[in-house]
């Protein structure tokens, strides 16, 4: 089997940041002894190292950006960057704090090639906001070793994985302490080195730990667990500043209906309303409903009702976190496409009616639905948009009726087609028999009807 292994150096910092996009040194500090335990390269680049005491990381530093190690978040990350490669392996394994481990090997014909895998997987990880470095090896300790190392190895060839393996320094291994100091003692300070004593007398030596750490580095072995995808969508980002506008709220939400994108694509399910939960700097809480005319799992189609939301919102208070909770879940079924590529006007229609119920409120929008009825001025109805039951019209007549039809003089008119027979109102006393034409007048198209007495009415116009 082929494994790869995804290494992310500094997931608990940047999931603390994730929501900041400010371009200030970051500092995660140990809550106890208040040392530095991950830093961002700006702080790096000011001289601040991993180990450092606050105070004098704060002295190297005009201004900072600093939070206190949270093992909670770091877990919820790695779930988060687990969900991203769901598509990516046919297993997939946490290797807690920062680890994710995925079985390749059955991916490769999916993908046309580990290259192509590779390269697809890297552009998924490359916009998530997350540090990574990747490995492949032919166990999956190999693959954690290299990756944990920052070596890129990227080949299905075993031979070229011990090769890199062999290239290790001893404290690359993640050996106990007391045993990789008892190594570097004796002058072992390589793994090529160090595979060449026998077996039996390292476990004489040192104990069947380390004969049982080089064994499961050099044989395939099987991940006890495996991660399962959850059965409900939450997601929490805290900001770590106080944003005062709403529409400051946007770059954090994106990454989080970014993920509720893939979440959805792999249940197979369309999402019909998010609910995001704003926790104010004063303790209280406000919820925004964001519901989607009939469904949808698109990233792009939330992002525009998201933005459409918070242009319209005040808050009542600086908000210090966000929470996005899916809601309302349907079927998945894939929107079908025009020869041309396009979306059918029925989405166009079901997005823009979304958009005006985020703008203006549910209670203000209608719709119109189609009646069982073949006379036009009873063929429609409007409903609330909260109703369900609604559909766009799907004869082609005109989409603006008059009220009341019209007498016309037919003269005045140029027939280009027709007629078109309407018989109908038997069942509630009020009988009509017309046909009906689509004429010209004035370079407008008008939709017109003869009675029976001969009398010529106008019904609407065609946009």
């Amino acid at each position: 089997m082929l494994w790869l292994h995804v290494h992310f150096p500094r997931l608990a910092l940047e999931a603390q940041f994730l929501g900041d996009s400010r371009a200030l040194p970051q500092l995660l500090l140990a809550p106890a002894l208040q040392t530095v335990i991950q830093c961002n390269s700006i702080a790096q680049e000011q001289g601040v190292r991993v180990g450092m005491n606050k105070k004098t990381a704060f002295c190297l530093l005009a201004d900072c950006a600093i939070a206190n190690y949270d093992l909670t978040t770091e877990a919820e990350a790695l779930k988060k960057l687990a969900l991203l490669c769901y598509r990516h392996a046919a297993q997939i394994t946490l290797i807690p704090p920062q680890g994710l481990l995925l079985e390749t090997g059955s991916m490769l014909n999916i993908f046309e090639g580990l290259d192509n895998y590779w390269q697809h997987l890297h552009n998924r990880l490359a916009d998530s906001g997350f540090q990574f470095q990747m490995s492949t090896g032919h166990t999956p300790n190999a693959a954690k070793l290299l990756a944990e190392a920052g070596v890129a190895c990227c080949t299905e060839d075993n031979n070229i994985v011990l090769q890199a393996l062999n290239q290790l320094a001893v404290e690359q291994l993640r050996l106990p302490a007391n045993i990789e100091k008892k190594l570097i003692a004796m002058g072992i300070r390589q793994y090529d080195k160090l595979k060449q004593m026998p077996r039996k007398e390292l476990g004489y030596r040192f104990g069947f730990e380390l004969v049982d750490h080089l064994n499961k580095l050099e044989r395939d072995n099987q991940p006890s667990t495996r991660f399962e995808l959850p059965a409900s969508f939450l997601q929490t980002i805290h900001l770590n500043y106080e944003a005062e506008h709403a529409k400051g709220l946007l770059f954090p939400l994106r990454r989080c209906l970014e993920h509720l994108e893939v979440y959805l694509r792999s249940r197979q399910l369309l999402c019909e309303r998010i609910l995001i939960k704003l926790t104010h700097r004063d303790g209280r809480a406000s919820v925004l409903a964001i519901p989607s005319v009939r469904g949808s799992y698109l990233q792009a189609d939330w992002l525009i009702l998201l933005q459409t939301q918070l242009d319209h919102t005040t808050l009542i208070a600086p908000v210090v976190s966000v929470s996005l909770r899916a809601k309302d879940f349907l079927p998945f079924r894939e929107v079908p496409k025009d020869l041309l590529g396009d979306r059918p006007v029925q989405a166009d229609a079901d997005l823009m009616q979304s958009i005006l119920i985020a703008r203006l409120g549910t209670e203000q929008v209608h719709t119109l639905s189609v009646e069982a009825d073949p006379r036009p001025e009873a063929s429609t109805s409007l409903l609330d948009s909260r109703q369900k039951q609604y559909t766009l019209f799907p004869k082609q007549w005109p989409t603006f009726l008059l009220p009341q039809a019209k007498p016309i003089n037919i003269n005045r008119y140029q027939v280009i087609s027709g007629p078109e027979r309407i018989e109908g109102g038997w069942w509630d006393a009020t009988p009509t028999r017309r046909d009906y034409y689509i004429a010209t007048l004035d370079e407008q198209t008008h939709w017109i009807y003869r009675r029976d007495d001969g009398q010529w009415f106008l019904q609407g116009v065609y946009a």
